[in-house]
C-alpha cells in the first residue's frame, strides 16, 4: 500500500478502538504487568532470560532474550501502531525500532516466554546489539505530554511537567544520556535529573556536549550544574573536521526523520528522539574516512521509540505542530556556522 494513500480513517479508528481498551486489558494483567516492571525475571521466561541493561530512560523492566531481541510491556495502541506502519510500509518504519510480533516466528517466543503470563508484550529489535560501546541520548519530543484520552488528572500533571521543564517551550526535554567514558573504560549514565534543570538558555549547550563528545572527552569528570562553566570548558573552542562531519551526518538523518513524520498523518505523544553512536579511535576513522571518502560511514544511527500514545488522523488536519516544533528545535546545525 502506498504511504500517500492508506486509508488514515480505518487505521485510525483501529487506533481509537484500541485506546479505550487498553486500561482495562492492563487492570485485567496489572498483576503481571506491575510484577514485570518491578521484578521483570518474575513474569516472563526463566534462568535464559536476563534484564536488558542497556536501557537508558523509560520506566525500567525491558527483558533481553537469548536470540538478542527485547521485550517489554506494551498495549494494543502500540502494537497496532507498529502494524499500520508496516503494512503501510511508511517511511517511518525505517526510524523505529523492528517489532517482531507480527513475524511467524514470534508464535515461539509466546510459547516459549509468555504463555500463561497474561497481558500485551512487544518483542523488539535491539537498538544497541551491533555497538560494542555505544552513546546514547534519549530526548522527549513534544510541547503536549498527553493524548486526548488522559483523564484530566494526567491532563494536568503533564501540563505542569511541560511547563517546569524545557518541553513547553521547546518540545524537546533531554530524558538520560549513556556516554562511554574511554580513559576510564566504563559506562556513565546521566539520568532525567539533569534534563530537568535544564533551561531553554542553556539546553543547546547540553545538545552539543553529547555531539562534541564524539571526538572531544567533554564528561571528564560529572556532571557541570552551572552550564556557563561547560561553555568555559569547550564550546569556546572550534569542534574538530571529522566531529562537523559526524553531526552534520546526523543532522541529515533527522532532516529525513522530519519529513517521514510530516508525511506519516499522526499524532505522536510522548516519544523519544534516540540517537546511538559507536565510541571511536579518532584517528584511526580519520584515516578510514581519508581512504574511503565516498564509501565511509559514521557509526551511529537515528530512531524513534515508544508509541503508547500514537495515532493517525486525517490528513486535512495538517502536522503535528506539537512534536514538530520539537523536531524542528532538535535541528542546530546553526551552531556549526
Amino acid at each position: 500500500m502506498n504511504a500517500n494513500n492508506y486509508n488514515t480513517r480505518d487505521i485510525n479508528i483501529q487506533l481509537q478502538e484500541s485506546v479505550g481498551a487498553v486500561y482495562g486489558k492492563i487492570s485485567k494483567f496489572g498483576s503481571n504487568f506491575f510484577k514485570m516492571i518491578t521484578d521483570p525475571s518474575a513474569a516472563i521466561g526463566g534462568g535464559d532470560v536476563k534484564t536488558f541493561d542497556g536501557q537508558v530512560a523509560g520506566h525500567g523492566g525491558i527483558l533481553q532474550l537469548p536470540n538478542g531481541s527485547l521485550v517489554k510491556g506494551s498495549t494494543e495502541v502500540e502494537l497496532n501502531f507498529y502494524k499500520a506502519v508496516k503494512d503501510c510500509n511508511l517511511q517511518l518504519k525505517k526510524f523505529m525500532p523492528e517489532c517482531y510480533n507480527f513475524d511467524p516466528e514470534f508464535k515461539q517466543i509466546e510459547e516459549q516466554y509468555l504463555s500463561g503470563k497474561g497481558g500485551c508484550y512487544i518483542n523488539m529489535q535491539n537498538l544497541l546489539a551491533n555497538y560494542h560501546n555505544p552513546n546514547v541520548i534519549d530526548i522527549k519530543l513534544g510541547t503536549k505530554l498527553y493524548d486526548d484520552n488522559a483523564d484530566e488528572m494526567k491532563k494536568q500533571k503533564m501540563i505542569a511537567m511541560a511547563n517546569n521543564t524545557t518541553s513547553a517551550a521547546t518540545g524537546i526535554q533531554l530524558s538520560a544520556l549513556q556516554i562511554f567514558d574511554k580513559p576510564e573504560q566504563r559506562i556513565k549514565k546521566i539520568g532525567k535529573t539533569y534534563g530537568k534543570m535544564l533551561t531553554v538558555e542553556n539546553l543547546p549547550h547540553a545538545l552539543l556536549r553529547f555531539f562534541y563528545n564524539i571526538t572531544e572527552p567533554v564528561y571528564k569528570n560529572s556532571v557541570y550544574s552551572n552550564e556557563e562553566e561547560l561553555d568555559k570548558t569547550f564550546l569556546n573552542r572550534e569542534p574538530s573536521n571529522y566531529t562537523v562531519g559526524f553531526f552534520k551526518a546526523i543532522l541529515a538523518q533527522i532532516y529525513e526523520l522530519r519529513d517521514a513524520v510530516y508525511n506519516s498523518h499522526t499524532r505522536i505523544v510522548g516519544s523519544s528522539l534516540c540517537i546511538i553512536y559507536e565510541t571511536i579511535e579518532v584517528a584511526r576513522e580519520v584515516e578510514r574516512r581519508c581512504q574511503n571518502p565516498n564509501e565511509y560511514v559514521y557509526p551511529f544511527s537515528v530512531h524513534l521509540i515508544d508509541f503508547a500514545h500514537s495515532t493517525f488522523v486525517d490528513p486535512s488536519l495538517g502536522e503535528d505542530q506539537s512534536f514538530m516544533t520539537g523536531l524542528n528545535n532538535i535541528i542546530v546545525d546553526k551552531y556549526l556556522k
